[in-house]
């Protein structure tokens, strides 16, 4: 029989599914950290929440150990690259606050809306002032959601229960989303200008952070109130205390916070027309009962059959090939990660080939796709999820054999389409672990992608190169290499330029002015 130890408490519910399943369950929640190591070595399956600790001395005792499911989202707690490493299906419960999420989210659009924490105050401090808290109904108004996942398209549903008109802004949303007539999709600034209410659904990455900066909370009506029940970093708080202090917009509720706690002295604290509340978009008493049952099935499922919901990590069933292979998959998430940076639009599809030498093309294929998702996403990407992460945003993806035309004994294509236009590169693993880009574009050249990398395409006429020298120099750039392709059948090169600091968007903006430059992109790796 197969034994499963729960380390944090566990409704009774979850219990009797795994024991349902023929599970022997060992509760230590509330144990010690002696008594762990004691039965560690003997259990197949481990349940855990926030309270434990799941790190690589415990990971490297349980040589039993087949599955660990976290009851929740976050799994900081867990040392995920060991338990891959050991073959150890980490799983979480990602759908587990999206119900939670949404109706707080709608609780403090409804705040904003009627005025309710000021009305509380007054009248628990003796005040009675209803005139000064005269607010605005929901029925007919404008709300734009930025971010239209789960949690985003939930509380699209109950806007729409509330007669409000509903608009978004999300360029990876799903293909069928964007074409079933439920919300009209805008750019952001549109959405911003247009809308009474403004709700934020989008993950914290690169691309968001401070999506709502204080140019865009000018775009906004005055009349306009501004939710982040998301993710903290989506807005630029100092901004935001401004704008509120200015009038530029008539109120604001945050949910989260680019550092918790908010500080005693936090500008946010005191800022006029602003609603806070401590992170609670997931703290119900449903949400958390449903992840501690929802990681049972999920746990049970694994050990009981082999299924898989919810596995964060890969699966590793061959490890030794996956070793094999790992050169290539490194390779391959690098020139998705590099075809990103150089491509623009919503992302259509992806296609990969590699030559008949190379072990697993789906594999590979499946890294190219991580590598470009990764760039746009901050979900947790891996061979287990990533195909139906890309079936979600209307990503498409293939992969084939070389007939035999390839032009080295172990080559990667990769091609990604945007609704803008297509673009390839060609890599290859040189002496059995170095990945080299060999074409871009149909331009042949051999680079190292790691760094910081200026990818120019421009005229080749005389003086360009030294023009584009100069301009780095007086930026006090320091080129650290440079490659230059020439094709016969072009009237243009590609430059690749790997510089020693990134330059700043107004260093390339000056590149691109550069007499003969044709484009320039920046990419980072």
């Amino acid at each position: 029989m197969k034994r499963v130890l729960i380390t944090d408490p566990i409704a009774q519910a979850g219990v009797d599914i795994l024991q349902e399943n023929n599970l022997e369950v060992l509760d230590l929640s509330g144990g010690s950290i002696e008594d762990i190591l004691n039965v560690i070595g003997t259990v197949h399956g481990w349940i855990i929440r926030s309270g434990t600790t799941v790190d690589a001395e415990l990971l490297n005792r349980a040589d039993q150990l087949q599955v660990v499911g976290r009851a929740g989202v976050g799994i900081d707690n867990i040392d995920l690259e060991v338990a891959t490493l050991r073959g150890v299906v980490v799983m979480n419960t990602p759908d587990g606050n999206t119900i939670s999420a949404a109706e707080h989210t709608f609780a403090l659009l409804l705040a904003l809306a009627r005025n309710v924490p000021q009305g509380h105050g007054q009248v628990t401090t003796g005040g009675w002032d209803r005139e000064a808290l005269a607010g605005v109904e929901l029925r007919g108004k404008t709300l734009g959601l930025v971010g239209l996942g789960r949690i985003g398209r939930r509380v699209m549903t109950y806007a729409k229960a509330f007669g409000m008109q509903v608009v978004g802004y999300d360029p990876y949303a799903p293909s069928d989303l964007r074409s079933s007539g439920d919300v009209e999709m805008l750019e952001l600034d549109d959405l911003l200008e247009r809308s009474d209410f403004v709700s934020l659904h989008a993950p914290r990455t690169d691309e968001t952070l401070n999506i709502i900066n204080a140019d865009r909370l000018k775009k906004m009506k005055s009349s306009a109130r501004l939710i982040n029940c998301a993710r903290g970093g989506l807005v630029d708080e100092a901004a935001l205390v401004a704008a509120l202090s200015s009038g530029e917009i008539a109120g604001a509720a945050l949910d989260v916070y680019a550092r918790e706690p908010l500080a005693a002295d936090d500008p946010l604290r005191t800022a006029p027309g602003l609603v806070l509340t401590p992170h609670l978009g997931a703290s119900t008493v449903e949400a958390q009962a449903g992840v501690a049952l929802a990681i049972c099935q999920q746990v049970a499922g694994y050990l009981s059959s082999g299924e898989l919901v919810g596995a964060v990590n890969m699966p590793v069933g061959d490890m030794e090939m996956v070793m094999r292979l790992d050169p290539f998959l490194r390779l391959s998430a690098i020139m998705g990660q590099m075809l990103m940076q150089l491509s623009e639009g919503q992302i259509k599809q992806i296609d990969v080939t590699c030559s008949e030498t190379i072990e697993s093309p789906e594999l590979v294929a499946l890294s190219a796709v991580k590598g470009v998702l990764a760039m746009v996403l901050d979900r947790r990407l891996n061979f287990v999820n990533i195909g139906a992460v890309a079936k979600e945003r209307g990503v498409r993806f293939t992969h084939k054999v070389d007939s035999g035309t390839a032009g080295y004994a172990n080559q990667v294509v990769v091609e990604l389409t945007t609704d803008s236009a297509m673009r390839s590169m060609v890599g290859s693993v040189f002496g059995g672990q170095h990945a080299r880009i060999v074409e871009i574009e149909g331009y042949h050249l051999e680079l190292n992608p790691e760094g910081v990398m200026l990818f120019i395409r421009n005229h080749d006429a005389p003086g360009v190169l030294g023009r584009i020298g100069t301009a780095l120099g007086a930026a006090n750039i320091n080129i650290g290499e440079a490659l230059l392709s020439r094709e016969p059948h072009a009237a243009d090169a590609y430059l690749v330029i790997k510089v020693d600091t990134d330059p700043p968007q107004e260093t390339l903006s000056r590149l691109q002015a550069l007499e003969g430059i044709i484009s320039i992109a920046k990419v980072k790796i």
